[in-house]
Formats: structure tokens, sequence, C-alpha cells
């Protein structure tokens, strides 16, 4: 840590100097091709050095101007108060920048190039003429570092809010991803252990897949990290549910899939479909003994994909309004964090029987 400090303090002057430099070139070829243009006489080393001088006076102010601007920010209820610092501090300033600049740029015409007398005046003007003069250009560049100073750190806090912002979605999609698993935990070990308690009086063999397949399901809950996994991913978790489910429900569980083997790849939300599988089997399955029927359906529609999970339940009553529980209100939210509105979720009644859950995401595939 200790050697960073002069690291840095020799990178920010390095910067200085060469944004300085190309200034400076900028303005001598300006003033290079001014004098080609009208005819005059051409001194290409003295018009560079001047130039280069007068911009590196400003390099050495650069850093107090800086750091000025870091201790009075044109911004917030002091703006006016700093804004007269500032004007006052440019007024002292470039003044004596000018006088700076004029008694170097005559030592340097002295003693570098060696020209004294009447010759001084063809590149330098009178001492009250030229600090007049520069004293303006240097009011403007001193505004001119405040101004590029302030756009840099609002440019810099716009970009650190974003990426906090970012790091706060992603957090709380993961906090609401681990909440959805917290409450998927406990459901399935309450109906699974009295399954499978029920199991050990009629079939061990029966009780023992069970088992198996509880501790397969726990296991990929757990060990999942990411928001988005692929679609097989999701029907594989989706699948060792069903076979817990089926072994409650024994042969009145019927799961009917389609789903085209293109779409096999594409990026849906970690633990999507579950919850709507089991929305369905708990309010619409489980509550009719008629009910039996589960279909799990993905399209590609418009550039997006639907996925779509149908019972033939008792469904919702005439006009009643259609209500999202626990887990369909997370999965809504994290859709909403993953995708934002080009997300939906939505619950649609049948004609009489049964109720359709859709979720409709953006096309991204894994290839």
């Amino acid at each position: 840590m200790l050697q960073a400090t002069p690291d840095r303090g020799r990178k920010k002057w390095i910067l200085i100097l060469c944004g300085w430099t190309i200034v400076g070139l900028l303005f001598a070829a300006q003033q290079i091709v001014v004098e080609k243009v009208q005819g005059s006489q051409v001194h290409w080393a003295i018009e560079g050095a001047l130039e280069l001088l007068w911009w590196y006076v400003w390099a050495a102010y650069t850093p107090l101007v800086i750091g000025l601007a870091k201790r009075f920010p044109l911004m917030g209820p002091r703006f006016m108060p700093h804004t007269a610092i500032h004007t006052i501090t440019s007024l002292t300033m470039a003044p004596l920048a000018s006088v700076t600049q004029y008694f170097l740029s005559l030592g340097l015409l002295r003693f570098v190039f060696h020209i004294t007398g009447p010759g001084v005046h063809r590149f330098l003007s009178s001492f009250g003429v030229g600090v007049l003069f520069m004293s303006f250009t240097g009011i403007l560049t001193y505004w001119l570092v405040v101004g590029l100073y302030q756009s840099m750190h609002f440019y810099q806090v716009a970009m650190e809010r974003q990426t906090i912002a970012a790091q706060l979605e992603t957090q709380l999609s993961h906090a609401e991803l681990e909440n959805l698993k917290s409450q998927l935990h406990p459901h399935f070990l309450f109906n699974s252990l009295h399954a499978i308690g029920v199991l050990m009086q009629e079939d061990v063999d029966a009780a023992s897949h069970l088992l198996v397949s509880l501790g397969d399901l726990l296991r990929m809950a757990l060990e999942r990290r990411e928001n988005e996994i692929t679609l097989q991913s999701e029907l594989e978790f989706v699948g060792k549910y069903l076979e817990i489910e089926q072994t409650r429900f024994h042969d009145r569980l019927k799961v009917h899939m389609d789903v085209p083997p293109d779409l096999l790849e594409v990026y849906v939300p970690s633990l999507a479909l579950q919850p709507l599988v089991e929305n369905a089997i708990k309010h619409g399955i489980s509550v009719d003994s008629a009910a039996g029927r589960l279909e799990i359906a993905v399209q590609r529609h418009n550039g997006r994909v639907r996925l779509c999970v149908r019972d033939d339940g008792p469904g919702p009553a005439p006009g009643s309004r259609l209500r999202f529980g626990v887990g369909l209100t997370n999965v809504q939210s994290r859709l909403k964090q993953l995708y934002g509105d080009e997300s939906s979720l939505e619950l649609i009644g049948g004609d009489g029987r049964g109720c359709e859950a859709i979720i409709t995401i953006p096309l991204r595939s894994s290839r």
C-alpha cells in the first residue's frame, strides 16, 4: 500500500503532461498555419516552444485546480458559494500564471534562442498587453479544468452507482432464489417424508425409491447457484419432483410434456417451473379426484419463450379473481429482477375446468 501512492502520483503527472503537451502542439500547429497563410516567416521551434511553455505552466497549476475542484464541487446546496470561490481563484491564478509564462518566455527567447532587443516583440507582445490577453485565456483554462474534472467525477459516480445497482440487483435475485429454496425444502420434506412413512408399511422398495428421489431432488436444489439454467436442467429437476408426486398419487397423475428439442438449451430462471407444477398439483389435481392430467409445454413465440403448465382440476370459480400465492409471487418477482418488462407470469382459468400458468421470457440460448 505504501508503494501505490507514488505510482498513482507519477501516473497522474504523466497524464497531465501528456494532455497539455497535446493541447500545446495543437495550438502551435494552429499558429504555424496562420503564419503560413499570412505569408510570414515561420519559426517552427520557437512557436512550438512558446506554446508548450504556456501550457506547461498550466500543467503545473492543474493539480492545484483539481484539488480545489474536489474541495469545492459545483454541486449540492453550496453551489453558489463554491462558484464564487472558483471565480475569485481563477481571477487570481490566471494573471499569476500569465506573469509566470511571460517571464519564462522572455528568458527562453533570450537565453535559448538568443533573441534580444526588438526581435523579442516578434514573438511576445508588450508586458501589459501580453499578460492581459493571457490572463483571459488563463481564466477560460481554469474553468475548463474544473469543468473536465466535474464531468469526469459525475461520470465516475454514475458508473459506481450503476455497478452498485447491478450488484444489488444480482444479490436480490440470489436472495429471492435462496428464499424460494427455503420454502421448497420444508414443503417437500413434510409431504415426502409422510409418503415414505406410509409406504414403509406397504412397499419397502417403493419407499426406498422415493427416499432416493427425495435425496437427489434436495441435492440438485442445494447445488444450484445460478439464477438462470438451461431448460433441460430445469426439466430434470421438475422430473425428480414429479417422481415423488406420482408416488403419492399413484396412477392418477399423468404427466404430458410438449418440449421441442431445439429449445432444451434455452436459458430459463432456476426453480421457475417447479412452483408452477406444484401450484397445479396443489390447487388443481389434489382437490379433485377426477383430475389427474398435468401438461408442461414450451413454445417459441415472437422471439420469446413461453413456459406453460396446465392442469385439469376444477379451476377457478367463474368470475373469481386469480391470485398468486407466495411461491408464484416469488417467481414473478425474480422474473422482474432478471428480465424487467420483457417477462410476465399469467394465470388463466380454463373453460369450466383447469387452469394454466404461463411464463414468458426473452429467448436466450446457451449455444
